[in-house]
């Protein structure tokens, strides 16, 4: 809070904080891929972060539910709520990572460069490229095939919380059997597919920036109203 106090000691206070706390997040990560984003109108905690690489935002609790079939882990990320009561904003718009099978149908599993395997094509999933790209982290195999390659596994989490070192699903179909879904497993660094009925983790993602930060211009507008109104409160002491 800005205390303005005038020669009559009237005093007129001006709320700041959602403005300082938006400024610190613009110079501290404004070249991050992952920037926080608040869903519950607190300034002290992040509830999601925006990957500007492929403009999608992450749910920042990584294991709010565990050991979900496939079909429960689609429904519970569908049904997935997070509300702002502070500002009355309700994000629900959410989903599973997805994975593009490319090449010929099912797994070409490699060490490197396709859909299957170790080292795959972050081009082509979400989570993975969230696992390699954003968080650093190495494969249980190199993408010339030696294994263990050192510093393999998930030795980075990230700004995220309760990541585990097990498999996280996609909410992508296994086209050539149907009864099984692509996941990614944090745990070796490889993506490949499994029966639906198995329970594993399960990470909610929304598509785009759902809780955008105002741009530069928007920061110098209210900068100038703040201006304003300390010119006004000066007017009236």
């Amino acid at each position: 809070l800005l205390t303005l106090i005038g020669e009559n000691t009237m005093i007129r206070r001006i709320q700041l904080t959602p403005i300082v706390l938006a400024l610190g997040l613009v110079s501290g990560s404004a070249h991050a891929a992952l920037q926080g984003r608040d869903l519950n109108g607190s300034a002290d905690s992040f509830e999601a972060y925006y990957d500007t690489d492929l403009d999608i935002t992450w749910l920042a609790n990584a294991n709010m539910n565990s050991d979900m079939t496939w079909a429960n882990a689609n429904t519970w990320a569908a049904n997935l709520s997070l509300v702002d009561a502070v500002n009355n904003l309700t994000y629900d718009n959410w989903r599973l990572p997805t994975v593009v099978d490319t090449g010929t149908p099912g797994c070409n599993y490699a060490t490197t460069g396709t859909d299957c395997g170790y080292n795959v094509d972050t081009a082509t999933s979400e989570i993975a490229h969230l696992f390699y790209d954003e968080l650093g982290n190495k494969a249980y195999s190199d993408t010339s095939g030696n294994a263990p390659q050192s510093g393999w596994g998930l030795t980075n989490t990230g700004p995220f919380t309760n990541l585990q070192d097990g498999s996280y699903w996609s909410g992508t179909e296994y086209a050539p059997n149907t009864s099984n879904a692509w996941f990614f497993d944090f745990y070796f660094g490889d993506q490949d597919a499994i029966p639906k009925n198995y329970g594993v983790y399960a990470l909610a993602v929304s598509p785009g920036d759902v809780a955008a930060v105002p741009e530069a211009q928007t920061y110098a507008l209210m900068l100038a109203g703040l201006g304003l109104i300390g010119w006004r409160a000066r007017r009236c002491r």
